[in-house]
């Protein structure tokens, strides 16, 4: 009997749970496509890169099932609150809670049966898309992917998780709900606001918190590449992330507790149309609702910073692998600690994996002075030492013809090879080096050439300087005929063992920088933040989205008497769908608009980053990224939207007639 009545209402509410139907089902379908890349056989070839990969996606998988559980659990009480009327009159006919709570919970579960066979449907295609993404981030060869029945059941468990934490959800509502309440609670008055002026005020100081979270940020973001301590800048970062968080949450509060009140006041707005009606609706709605906005502004800010970030993360890493690795395999041998692997050694092995070119060799010479780093913050207490280490002009410009970038002319002078930007920060203007009985006065600094070491900076001097100095370094560059090799298994064969320098345990060392390895490496983790980010983002973006509509569909019993009210009053059809639009879009648009306007500062802050990074040219490219998210986001916003009215105009204009 029940399970017919289940199967019933769940016919008779297909307009109401469309939305609901529809988030789950998108939320199932990207869980699945999620679940089978964790579980793909083409990229477990990738071992070790693969294991990192696997590992991030389950754990975000693990957090947005969390979320998600969290949401529709919230999401499920407007569902209820939506019946409440339906389920109270069943309460006064005879049956108990217990009986109701039953016929919920298989409405539930046939819903959750419904969005597990979409979802997977809907996912099968996700999937794919997918993996062509992770195999381009990777650049991997794509072909057709196999699914994974540990993906399938993976997902299942996880939506089924999902739809348990719900239904208890809905269980204790439906425990401590009255019958009054449940026949009566559309006619309890809500709270008027008070002070709305005070609420006014806190929106404008949270407003200004948001803005200067964004100033903050960015000169953060700027000390960072200058010269300001890392510790504080990652403190400032998060704390800024924190301060915005709250002052997004408040600031909703706020004008959620004002706006409405604050226009009621102006004469001249309010008795035009029936704009009057309008504020009247949605002063309760909003004032009720005002820490739910807040937090689905939150959610959304989260989704479109974090996806922003996420791709300016790939363009950077694409364009850093260039500069980091400017050659295919580089050998960085130190003479004072000798490596169990001598360069002629490394050579042969190299040899079974791709054919050597071209091979350049050239040294990194150190003074027993710290001349230049007593110009930086790198001296004093904690960098005992650290030393000025050199490079010949004749080395560094062999290095650069083999690049095809321009080489330098000293005329008896010294050039600074600034690695990371804080160095540009520093003035060595007059400073001088006094080397092997002559004075080089300072010549300018180069910070667009690649990373032909790992010291925080060298200098370029003129063959004879180096004359007496130590030897630093014995490199070798290697340029291969095929670029494209089993670098994980390569990397293998030159590491060894060592002890750590306090003695105390072993670890791996490989003295050869394979730009292949380093690059399935980075392409791994960029691969685990876009997709996480993307993942993440998307159901967030979905998820507020639902809430918001099905908070609105919440109430229709409610609007519906207040319609019917303003349509005796002589109303007419067009002008109420008029009035019922600009209601659900102004309840739409709160937790919306600051989101989408923080695409401003970000897009600043990522271009920023970008150019101080030396890679000026590939701002556009972040602009460009920046505009397709945003337009996303709002398509997304304007499909939830128009879903929403549509529902509502059904059941409350229409009704009218």
């Amino acid at each position: 009997m029940f399970g017919k009545l289940a199967f019933r209402n769940v016919k008779r509410q297909v307009g109401n749970y469309l939305i609901y139907f529809i988030t789950v089902s998108i939320t199932v379908a990207l869980m699945f496509a999620v679940n089978n890349v964790i579980f793909n056989k083409q990229l477990m070839a990738f071992a070790e890169s693969m294991q990192e990969l696997k590992s991030g996606l389950i754990s975000i998988t693990i957090f947005v099932s969390i979320i998600v559980a969290f949401v529709l659990g919230y999401a499920t009480s407007f569902m209820l609150k939506l019946r409440k009327r339906e389920f109270g009159t069943y309460l006064t006919l005879g049956m108990t809670r217990k009986n109701i709570l039953s016929i919920f919970i298989l409405e539930t579960m046939i819903l959750c049966v419904a969005a597990i066979l979409a979802g997977i449907l809907l996912g099968v295609f996700i999937y794919q898309g997918l993996m062509a993404l992770i195999t381009n981030l990777m650049e991997m060869e794509f072909s057709f992917a196999s699914y994974s029945a540990s993906g399938l059941l993976l997902t299942i468990a996880l939506v089924v998780t999902v739809f348990l934490l719900s239904s208890i959800t809905s269980s204790l509502y439906l425990n401590r709900v009255s019958v009054y309440h449940l026949l009566h609670g559309d006619r309890m008055v809500e709270k008027k606001v008070k002070h709305p002026m005070f609420w006014m005020a806190i929106a404008v100081l949270s407003g200004i918190a948001i803005v200067g979270c964004c100033v903050v940020f960015y000169q953060t973001v700027l000390n960072m590449f200058q010269n300001t301590d890392s510790d504080q800048a990652g403190f400032l970062i998060f704390s800024c992330f924190v301060t915005l968080g709250v002052a997004l949450i408040i600031f909703h509060i706020g004008v959620s507790k004002s706006i409405v009140n604050l226009l009621l006041k102006n004469e001249k707005f309010r008795n035009r149309r029936t704009n009057t009606f309008i504020l009247r609706q949605l002063s309760g709605k909003l004032s009720t609702n005002a820490v739910m906005a807040g937090f689905l502004s939150f959610l959304i800010a989260f989704a479109i910073i974090g996806s922003n970030v996420s791709f300016m993360q790939k363009t950077s890493e694409k364009l850093t692998l260039d500069k980091n690795y400017p050659f295919d395999i580089t050998a960085n041998l130190d003479p004072k600690d000798p490596s169990p692997i001598s360069m002629e050694q490394a050579e042969q092995t190299i040899q079974n994996y791709s054919e050597i070119e071209r091979k350049i060799p050239y040294r990194y010479y150190a003074s027993q002075d710290n001349t230049l780093y007593r110009q930086t913050k790198w001296s004093g207490e904690g960098y005992e030492g650290l030393n000025d280490t050199f490079i010949t002009e004749s080395d560094f410009n062999q290095l650069c013809e083999a690049l095809g970038i321009p080489t330098v002319t000293l005329n008896g002078t010294y050039k600074i090879i600034a690695d990371i930007p804080q160095v540009q920060a520093y003035d060595f203007s007059s400073t001088q080096l006094d080397l092997n009985g002559k004075t080089y006065c300072y010549g300018g600094i180069l910070t667009d050439v690649p990373m032909f070491s790992y010291y925080y900076f060298t200098a370029i001097v003129p063959d004879e300087a180096v004359q007496g100095l130590d030897v630093e370094l014995d490199c070798m560059a290697y340029d291969l005929k095929q670029d494209r090799y089993d670098a994980e298994a390569l990397r293998q064969e030159l590491s060894y063992q060592t002890t750590s320098r306090n003695g105390q345990y072993l670890i791996e060392r490989c003295d050869y920088d394979l730009k292949e390895y380093g690059r399935i490496q980075r392409n791994s983790n960029t691969a685990i933040f876009i997709v996480g980010a993307l993942y993440i983002s998307i159901v967030f973006v979905f998820l507020a989205m639902a809430i918001l509509a099905l908070k609105t569909l919440s109430s229709l019993s409610d609007d519906r008497q207040k319609y019917r009210i303003l349509f005796r009053l002589g109303t007419g059809e067009q002008e109420q769908n008029r009035t019922l639009f600009y209601q659900i879009f102004c309840f739409f648009l709160l937790p919306f608009v600051v989101p989408v306007l923080l695409s401003v500062p970000t897009a600043q802050i990522c271009t920023k980053i970008m150019e101080m990074s030396g890679y000026a040219g590939n701002v556009s490219e972040v602009v460009t990224t920046t505009t397709a998210i945003a337009f996303v986001v709002v398509a997304i916003y304007v499909l939830y939207f128009i879903a929403t009215y549509l529902i509502a105009k059904r059941n409350i204009v229409h009704h009218q007639q």
